[in-house]
């Protein structure tokens, strides 16, 4: 595992900070709550292959440590295959595999990592359902918080699902073309609606985002009891997870008088 370049991150941080604050209008609240110590932070998956809400929240997190703190990001190994120069960079932005050990390896050295369980299953949700928050039912982020005996903070967004729209998840289609047989987690194969394509079907290509204002919110950090080898007790690790981040998406978008506009 290399370690994150303050450097590169200053660069990144240069290009991204005047989009994220500008275009999307973000807004991240509660970053006060981020514990002192390592923690691991759990968010949803909104907005297609573009992890808007993510950028929104390393901008702001890197502003409010003042680049003294790194931040590690687990991201779906397809994107760590693209072309040499873009993948030599994403370690030394701390984006890094989605992948078990991955992530041991960096919670081990006492880092803090953010995760997106819900992958493509919560990513291509249909656009009504965008006030609905499953983490695609994946509980391992559960099962790490309790190995590692560090704290779970939710993090909560609305507005990344506006910036596109997706009409269906796609998943009977993604079955009947064993689309799972040639990636990991290609459980879906969404039909999309939004810009520069118009209505399309294939997710990796790709999207120009629409201008939504991206609201977000750190949550109250969770201590998480119980044995990771208990499903019950991992089960109800789950549900304190959340339920006080549905609650808050409720919330944030109750806030919001007009899509995309916010």
């Amino acid at each position: 595992m290399r370690d994150v370049s303050f450097e590169t991150i200053r660069q990144s941080h240069a290009v991204f900070r005047p989009i994220v604050k500008g275009y999307f209008r973000s807004e991240v609240r509660g970053l006060g709550r981020i514990p002192a110590s390592q923690c691991l932070i759990v968010t949803h998956h909104d907005g297609g292959i573009l992890p808007i809400n993510g950028l929104c929240f390393g901008a702001a997190w890197y502003e409010h440590f003042d680049f003294a703190r790194p931040l590690y990001v687990l991201a779906h190994d397809l994107i760590h295959r693209v072309f040499s120069p873009f993948t030599d960079l994403l370690p030394r932005s701390g984006v890094v595999p989605a992948d078990r050990h991955v992530m041991d390896r960096v919670l081990q050295a006492g880092h803090s990592v953010l995760v997106f369980p819900g992958a493509a299953r919560e990513s291509f949700r249909p656009y009504w359902e965008r006030k609905q928050i499953d983490l695609g039912g994946r509980v391992g982020f559960v099962r790490q918080a309790m190995r590692h005996r560090i704290p779970i903070v939710p993090l909560v967004s609305a507005g990344g699902h506006e910036t596109m729209f997706v009409l269906s998840r796609g998943t009977r289609l993604a079955r009947w073309l064993r689309v799972k047989s040639l990636v990991r987690s290609g459980d879906v194969l969404p039909i999309l609606a939004g810009l520069p394509w118009g209505v399309w079907a294939l997710p990796v290509l790709p999207q120009f985002p629409l201008p939504a204002k991206i609201t977000s919110e750190v949550l109250t950090p969770i201590e998480l009891s119980g044995d990771p080898d208990r499903p019950e007790d991992v089960a109800a690790g789950f549900l304190q997870v959340i339920e006080p981040m549905q609650r808050t998406l409720e919330r944030l978008y109750a806030e919001r008088s007009l899509p995309i506009w916010g």
